[in-house]
């Protein structure tokens, strides 16, 4: 039913414009990426994405981290398009605390971890991935190890950009602070570490004043026993439980 529903309104929309569906849920999935190289876009809040700014002999990429990556020719890209969930479970947990405040609270919270838990883990697998690129550097001195370090932090940047990098830039400031928490807990190193080892001290000083402008600090440290901390390791806890039994 759901499914006639969006054929029937896409029919009275734009011919360039498609519908990404779970296949597990039959619901509309939102943020996804739909990219050519450089040039992309996202779904919306209702899983509706427009194809006007592709040409005709582009083949396209729809990428979600949770999903797999398809890629369709232009001409082949039908009017919905089913997306299959892997890796990591997006089912709800319960809802911890009696008061509807400290519900709501817990909601907001598992809702904004379980949209950048994936993307904190992507970025601590592709460090791992280039460890042992970046150690074989300290070989190296001065302005040659700075010089190569930058073009392994430019390659992961790229990575990120190319598959998801539409999807990052639409997180809300509450999300991108729990990203930079979650990065700290994966890689057992802060943000600010991070961009410091690969650019310069300047460049992480730079980003380190616009993150306190929106309330973020790239020097803190996740500590699971204290605070908001300790309710995201419980939430973490459970997608991770959820994915083993599964």
């Amino acid at each position: 039913m759901l499914i006639l529903i969006f054929l029937i309104t896409l029919s009275s929309i734009s011919a360039q414009t498609i519908i990404l569906i779970d296949t597990q849920t039959d619901k509309p999935i939102e943020n996804v990426n739909v990219f050519v190289g450089n040039n992309g876009t996202t779904t919306d809040n209702y899983g509706y994405c427009n194809l006007d700014i592709f040409k005709k002999s582009d083949q396209i990429t729809f990428s979600m981290i949770g999903y797999r990556t398809v890629t369709f020719p232009f001409s082949e890209i039908p009017k919905v398009v089913y997306l299959e969930n892997e890796s990591i479970p997006m089912e709800l947990v319960s809802v911890l605390g009696k008061s509807k405040k400290s519900r709501k609270r817990y909601t907001r919270l598992e809702r904004s971890v379980r949209k950048v838990y994936p993307y904190a883990k992507k970025i601590s697998d592709l460090l791992v991935e280039y460890s042992s690129i970046i150690d074989s550097l300290e070989q190296y001195s001065g302005i040659i190890r700075y010089q190569k370090k930058r073009k392994i932090f430019s390659q992961i940047e790229e990575e990120l950009k190319s598959k998801y990098g539409y999807s990052i830039k639409k997180l809300k400031k509450s999300q991108g602070r729990i990203l930079i928490r979650l990065v700290d807990r994966e890689t057992s190193r802060t943000s600010y570490d991070i961009i410091k080892d690969f650019r310069n001290i300047f460049s992480a000083g730079f980003w380190q004043l616009t993150a306190r402008v929106f309330g973020h600090n790239l020097r803190s440290v996740y500590n699971q026993n204290k605070g908001e901390d300790r309710m995201i390791e419980y939430i973490i806890k459970k997608i991770e439980n959820k994915k083993r039994n599964s």
